[in-house]
C-alpha cells in the first residue's frame, strides 16, 4: 500500500538579521542553512494495515505525510502509494485517500454539518446507494445525529472532530492518513474516535497511517510502528516486538492462598503481598513467562490471575531517553 526508498526531504531554511540594518544585509548577502527533516527512508505498510509513526516534536512525522498525500516533493529517494507516485496520481489517487489533520477541518465552518456532508457526495460523484450505506454508518457509530444541522463553526472540538472523522469516510477511502486526529480532546470523544477507526480498519480493510503523541492512540487502533529521530528510521515492525524489545519487567498479579514461598524460585523478583492478592514484578531478560507461570502454579492455589502486558508509554519514553537505538 505504501513504499518509501531511501526517502529524504531537505528543506533551506534562511536566516535573517533584526532590524532594518538586517533586512538590507539579507537583501544582498542571505545566509541560507540546510535543514534535513526526512533522512534515507525506507519502509512499506501492506494493503489493509494499521501504522504508526511514532516521534518526538521534529523527527519528520508530518513531512512525511505531507510527501506520501503529495503536497511536499521529496528531495531524495522516492515514495509509493498504491504503486504510484502521489504527485502525479491526480483525481483517481485523491478519491482512494482520506486526510485529517487534527487542528485543521475539512468540513465548510459555516454551513450545517450535513450540508457539507452533501457536498462531499457531489465532489466525489458517490451514487446514492454508497452515499447513504456510509452517511448511516457513521452519524450511528460517532454518534452524529444532533450536530448534522449544526454549523461546524458553532461546535466544539470533540464535535468537529468526529464530525471530521465522519466526513472522511464518506467516499470509502482505501487508506487513511491521521496526523494528531485526538490532540485537545477528552477521554470519552478520544474513546469513540479510537473505537470507531479500529472497527472501520477490521470490517473494511481500510489501511490507517497514524501519528500521535497521545500513546494510546497507537495502543488501541494500530498493530505495526515505524520510529523515527532526528528523520531517520530506528525501528519498523509490531508494536508488540517494539514493547518485548524495550521492556525491563512484568508484572503478574495472583489471588489466592500461597503454599510455597515462590522467592526461592525467582529469587530476582520482586514480591509485593496484599492479603490475598500476590503481585510478582519479574526481569524478563531473567525469566522467560514459562518460568514464572510455572513458579506461580507451583506456589499457589489460584483463585484469579492476570498477566499484566508492558505499557507503551514506558517503552517510548526509554527509546528517546536513549536506552536502545535498533
Amino acid at each position: 500500500m505504501i513504499e518509501a526508498r531511501e526517502l529524504g526531504k531537505v528543506y533551506k531554511v534562511n536566516h535573517k538579521q533584526p532590524g532594518l540594518k538586517g533586512a538590507f544585509t539579507n537583501l544582498f548577502h542571505a545566509k541560507w542553512e540546510q535543514k534535513v527533516a526526512v533522512d534515507g527512508l525506507s519502509f512499506q505498510m501492506e494493503q489493509g494495515r494499521a501504522l504508526a509513526c511514532i516521534g518526538e516534536n521534529g523527527a519528520g512525522k508530518s513531512t512525511l505525510i505531507k510527501m506520501m498525500i503529495g503536497i511536499l516533493t521529496p528531495t531524495a529517494g522516492e515514495i509509493r502509494v498504491f504503486g504510484t507516485d502521489p504527485r502525479r496520481g491526480g483525481r483517481g489517487y485523491l478519491r482512494r485517500i482520506g486526510v485529517v489533520f487534527g487542528q485543521k477541518t475539512n468540513l465548510w465552518t459555516d454551513i450545517p454539518v450535513i450540508e457539507s456532508y452533501q457536498a462531499v457526495k457531489t465532489l466525489y460523484r458517490l451514487d446514492e446507494g454508497m452515499f447513504r450505506k456510509n452517511y448511516d454508518r457513521v452519524v450511528e457509530l460517532l454518534a452524529l445525529q444532533p450536530l448534522l444541522s449544526v454549523p461546524a463553526r458553532k461546535l466544539s472540538l470533540g464535535q468537529r472532530m468526529r464530525a471530521d472523522i465522519g466526513m472522511v469516510f464518506l467516499h470509502s477511502p482505501e487508506l487513511l492518513f491521521l496526523d494528531e486526529p485526538t490532540i485537545g480532546l477528552d477521554i470519552n470523544v478520544k474513546h469513540t474516535i479510537r473505537t470507531f477507526l479500529r472497527q472501520m480498519n477490521e470490517e473494511t480493510g481500510t489501511g490507517i497511517f497514524l501519528t500521535s503523541h497521545d500513546l494510546d492512540d497507537i495502543d488501541e487502533i494500530c498493530d505495526d510502528a515505524i520510529v523515527l529521530s532526528g528523520g531517520r528510521l530506528i525501528y519498523d515492525g509490531t508494536l508488540d516486538r517494539l514493547k518485548h524489545r524495550f521492556v525491563q519487567d512484568k508484572m503478574i498479579q495472583v489471588t489466592g492462598k500461597q503454599e510455597r514461598d515462590i522467592r526461592s524460585l525467582l529469587p530476582l523478583a520482586r514480591i509485593i503481598m496484599e492479603g490475598r492478592v500476590t503481585r510478582i514484578v519479574y526481569p524478563v531478560r531473567e525469566y522467560s513467562s514459562a518460568e514464572v507461570l510455572s513458579a506461580v502454579s507451583g506456589c499457589f492455589a489460584i483463585e484469579d490471575i492476570t498477566i499484566e502486558e508492558p505499557d507503551i508509554d514506558e517503552v517510548v519514553s526509554r527509546i528517546f531517553a536513549g536506552e536502545g537505538m535498533l
